[in-house]
């Protein structure tokens, strides 16, 4: 349906500013709106780490992209203080380990605790509308921590023992969190655990198209993904 289609950038609305907003706004990271170009600190990344007033948090924002880009067993404290334009000691100021780093770097982030934060989606709208409307929110909020889903898949295939505790924890805080969403945003659709767990696998999904499709408008492939979500779950009713 045209109206699912659009149904996203009227659904999720700031009443006092009149923006799209969702849950994964916060101090390092923002979501800009449905289909607008994402922006997280890593863009701004540079090699002057020293005199930083927030130096920890300059760290892990390099790491973060590092590790996103090459893999954590690639990355060696002493290539991540020659990025940062810090000597390694400064790094293992911060934290004790590699291990403890690459934990810091996706647990810190604050991915679930930003995820369990309940949007509103207006209620006017249609059942269909309103799932859609909910999937292109994740699905944005994704696309906006792009790196930290890099590192969580990629990581977590290695068996990397720092992220596997990490996204462990944050299945069990996305799940609930999505099943109440649903249940609250589209009452009178029944079983919304099994409605959670059909969403996730299509944001899940869709990241594995943008992963090996990088050419596919990241836009593109959250529509198509969101609408067949809405089919499988409308079919017959």
């Amino acid at each position: 349906k045209a109206s699912v289609a659009a149904a996203v950038d009227a659904a999720v609305v700031d009443s006092t500013a009149g923006s799209s907003f969702s849950p994964f706004d916060g101090a390092r990271v923002r979501v800009n709106g449905p289909h607008e170009s994402h922006r997280t600190m890593t863009d701004d990344v540079t090699t002057s780490g020293a005199g930083r007033p927030n130096q920890r948090e300059f760290i892990l924002d390099t790491a973060l992209q590092l590790i996103a880009n090459n893999g954590a067993a690639k990355m060696s404290m002493r290539q991540l203080a020659k990025q940062c334009g810090l000597n390694v000691a400064a790094i293992y100021h911060y934290f004790e380990s590699k291990d403890a780093l690459v934990k810091a770097v996706v647990d810190e982030r604050q991915y679930g605790a930003r995820m369990a934060e309940i949007v509103e989606v207006d209620a006017s709208l249609s059942a269909e509308d309103r799932l859609f409307a909910v999937f292109m929110v994740i699905w944005d909020g994704a696309i906006a921590e792009e790196e930290v889903w890099r590192i969580l898949l990629g990581e977590g295939l290695r068996g990397e023992s720092s992220v596997m505790v990490v996204g462990r924890d944050l299945i069990e805080t996305i799940s609930p969190a999505l099943t109440e969403w649903i249940g609250r945003s589209i009452p009178e659709l029944p079983n919304s655990e099994a409605i959670a767990s059909l969403l996730a696998g299509q944001m899940f999904t869709g990241f594995i198209r943008h992963i090996f499709e990088p050419e596919l408008d990241t836009a593109v492939i959250g529509k198509e993904q969101g609408n067949a979500l809405v089919t499988a779950v409308f079919a017959g009713r």
